[in-house]
């Protein structure tokens, strides 16, 4: 690989130099022309370093690359907080655009879940049968129902403090702390409050009804801690 350290002056610096210096071939390598041509250009009192100069051995090509590299950028270990998940609309579904059709795939994952997590044929086959005592198995059923994942319900809205809420159904597309929001088969979004209103879902051939007080709050933390609310769940 030959490397030219010095390539031939343009036509405009030739020109200002002078006639003398079109004559003179600086492509060919010899440096002994571009030596001849700095002494006779140069004042005299720089002459003297013109040899010094051609002396020098730079080895550009040794020379290592001082430039280090940026470190990764540190990731914060910590969750982000309630205002930085507002800030980037994690609680917001867009208004438009979506359709009821496409989570419909969710809705039958989320019956397979239910089912295994009620376990209700278990039930039947050992005798079990919906009442109003608070027998053991009836709360074991409830405190079930309140820690499940309604993402992907159809839910239908029986009981509210607004009476425009009251028969509104739709699958639950996202589930926060105090509201659930539903998507209506004519592909209307609609934020529901928990609080105020109470809920019913159908799972194989049991209906349940469940007042949004008994699930005010996110499903990960109704998975995971002690519930302190009575569970007055209807089937």
């Amino acid at each position: 690989m030959t490397t030219d350290y010095y390539k031939p002056l343009a036509d405009n610096i030739l020109a200002i130099a002078g006639p003398s210096c079109s004559s003179v071939n600086f492509s060919n390598g010899d440096k002994s022309e571009l030596k001849k041509f700095l002494e006779t250009k140069l004042p005299q009192g720089d002459r003297k370093e013109v040899d010094g100069e051609f002396k020098k051995v730079l080895v550009l090509a040794a020379q290592k690359n001082k430039n280090k590299k940026s470190k990764p950028s540190r990731r914060s270990r910590q969750y982000l907080s309630a205002k930085e998940r507002r800030s980037l609309g994690l609680y917001r579904l867009p208004k438009k655009g979506l359709k009821y059709s496409s989570f419909l795939p969710l809705h039958s994952l989320w019956t397979g879940y239910m089912e295994e997590l009620l376990d209700l044929d278990n039930l039947e086959k050992g005798g079990w049968s919906p009442n109003l005592s608070e027998e053991t198995r009836q709360l074991q059923l409830q405190m079930r129902i309140c820690r499940a994942d309604f993402h992907g319900a159809v839910v239908k809205v029986v009981g509210a403090f607004c009476s425009t809420h009251i028969g509104l159904e739709g699958i639950v597309v996202m589930e926060t702390k105090n509201t659930i929001q539903i998507i209506s088969k004519n592909n209307v979004l609609r934020i529901l409050p928990k609080l105020g209103s109470s809920f019913c879902f159908k799972v194989g051939k049991f209906i349940f009804t469940v007042p949004g007080a008994s699930i005010d709050s996110k499903p990960g933390d109704r998975a995971t801690k002690k519930l302190k609310n009575k569970f007055p769940c209807g089937f």
